[in-house]
């Protein structure tokens, strides 16, 4: 009895611990918000997010170019968006007079964002 109680408290400490680890790793990132059709030009170039703020919201919004997925380019490097995340992209990119420059709420794993919320950056 007292070994079960002891590995239920164990189990339940480190289930915490893991959720807790978990939050810790969220982070808010501002950046532009691009397809990756367009942005990959742009990705590993010094001046990588001055050109990308150049892009046309309308134009990472068409289909050919949606398909494709988005990025978050901050400085000279491109962070892919998650299936979740292109889905909130093209939801906010299709606002009228939608910012392509913006702050995402998320996590990241390796060069893939894991995207909480998109925002415009203030």
């Amino acid at each position: 009895m007292k070994k079960s109680l002891f590995a239920g408290v164990a189990v339940l400490g480190l289930s915490l611990f893991a959720g807790y680890s978990y939050a810790a790793d969220a982070e808010k990132i501002t950046g532009v918000l691009i397809d990756q059709k367009c942005g990959a030009k742009f990705v590993g170039k010094d001046d990588g997010e001055t050109g990308a703020a150049k892009h046309k919201a309308s134009c990472a919004v068409a289909d050919a170019c949606a398909k494709s997925g988005y990025f978050l380019i901050t400085g000279k490097t491109g962070l892919k968006l998650d299936e979740a995340g292109a889905t909130k992209a093209k939801e906010y990119l299709s606002k009228k007079d939608a910012s392509t420059k913006v702050t995402i709420e998320g996590t990241k794993d390796g060069d893939m964002l894991k995207v909480s919320s998109i925002e415009a950056a203030k």
